[in-house]
């Protein structure tokens, strides 16, 4: 099969390797379609620590079981599949309450695709206890979606609200658009977007955000007030990773607001804790997602919504993934929103 391992910054090769075999407790899955990642970016970038190099990227997938191994039950060969790429001990404190994401050997076993082989592959074995059923209404490129939908849907529901009056999505990335999309469906009064690039803010529109304004505009914060009642925001979903996407979304949060951070950040962000304390501005951390966000995600990814001719801006094979995938999403931020892989085979 071919496969792109990841060897070092800048250093992904297309490689002939061998199919892999289930071992016991594994299924092995057909590739069908995988998502470029901001952090399989990241790791063509820069590095891939902490985990060594030497293994194929890819975690944001689906395909079909194409066997099985051992002692696996619950599943068939040829049946279609969206893959949770979370890895686990199962045994810790954390695993043992449910919450997978919170294992206490999370940074060392990473996920499927980040330290162990992934999807960037004809094929690739995961556990048994990853797959979801993929429903025969959702195509093949929206279910390559489902990972990152997963990731708003959990930082929505630690939110622990019904039918805010008002959610702002700060950053109009991938999962930005995709926190814009759960907003709507999870029945939020009005939805606020924050963002750069104009095809990012009519999509941002289209999925369901009454106002969209750009991230440097002098007026955001009165805007922001004009549009709720002089509160700030209920709900504030930060989804870009920097600092400044941060301050402004605990600006913008209301008194007794709650601000969920969905970003990935690369540094330390300074915030004004006199103020938070003063207004209980409630900041909290998401981490990946929860079985049951995987499972709500692919529920409304069937609904429909996404613009998929809009969304994935682009769908290449396997072999071009270093000259049409990562090279264009270093250089080129503003031109893509989501670029699809599809194997040859």
């Amino acid at each position: 099969m071919q496969a792109a391992v990841f060897h070092g910054p800048h250093d992904v090769r297309v490689t002939d390797l061998p199919a892999p075999t289930p071992q016991a407790g594994e299924v092995l899955i057909k590739v069908q379609r995988a998502g470029i990642c901001g952090s399989d970016v990241n790791r063509f970038r820069y590095g891939s620590h902490p985990w060594p190099p030497g293994f194929i990227m890819g975690h944001e997938f689906c395909g079909v079981i194409a066997a099985l191994g051992s002692e696996v039950s619950g599943w068939q060969i040829g049946q279609q599949v969206v893959v949770e790429p979370t890895l686990y001990c199962g045994t810790c404190w954390y695993c043992q309450q449910g919450y997978h994401n919170r294992c206490v050997d999370f940074m060392q076993r990473g996920i499927t695709g980040s330290g162990t082989n992934g999807a960037f592959a004809d094929y690739v074995c995961v556990p048994a206890y990853q797959p979801h059923a993929r429903p025969s209404g959702l195509p093949i490129e929206v279910a390559a979606l489902v990972e990152p939908m997963a990731v708003s849907v959990h930082g929505w529901r630690l939110a622990e609200v019904e039918q805010p009056d008002s959610v702002v999505v700060v950053g109009l990335g991938n999962i930005g658009l995709l926190a814009v999309l759960v907003a709507k469906a999870r029945g939020a009064r009005q939805i606020i977007a924050i963002g750069k690039y104009a095809p990012r803010q009519e999509l941002a529109y289209a999925y369901g955000a009454a106002l969209v304004l750009e991230p440097d505009d002098p007026q955001l914060h009165r805007l922001i007030l004009e549009r709720t009642a002089g509160l700030g925001a209920e709900l504030v979903l930060e989804a870009a990773g920097t600092p400044s996407s941060l301050q402004t979304a605990v600006a913008i949060a209301r008194k007794g607001g709650k601000i969920v951070v969905l970003g990935v950040f690369h540094e330390a962000v300074a915030l004004d804790f006199r103020m938070i304390l003063l207004t209980e501005k409630h900041i909290m951390g998401s981490l990946i997602y929860q079985r049951q966000d995987f499972a709500d995600a692919i529920t409304i990814l069937a609904a429909g919504g996404v613009d998929q001719g809009r969304h994935i801006t682009a769908e290449i094979p396997l072999r071009d993934i270093i000259s049409h995938g990562f090279i264009p999403l270093s250089e080129q931020k503003a031109a893509h929103i989501k670029i699809q892989v599809y194997p040859q085979a």
